[in-house]
């Protein structure tokens, strides 16, 4: 979406995950969710600023375990 290789390949936005986690959080970024107004997060964030995908990423590493709450 026109974002500079620095934001989303830079060193806060990279994280080693377990397999299985990110198994678990690509699904749940495909599944739609009543939180993002019934469509799935992926769908949800297109369009949206990067501040807001980064607070969907780190929900999601919070709700799997990556990251403490």
């Amino acid at each position: 979406e026109g974002y500079p290789k620095s934001l989303w390949n830079g060193p806060r936005n990279r994280l080693r995950i377990p397999t299985l986690k990110h198994w678990l959080i690509t699904g749940w970024y495909m599944t739609r969710n009543e939180d993002f107004e019934w469509l799935s997060p992926r769908a949800y964030l297109k369009g949206k600023s990067w501040e807001e995908k980064m607070r969907v990423g780190q929900m999601a590493l919070s709700k799997f375990g990556v990251l403490k709450p």
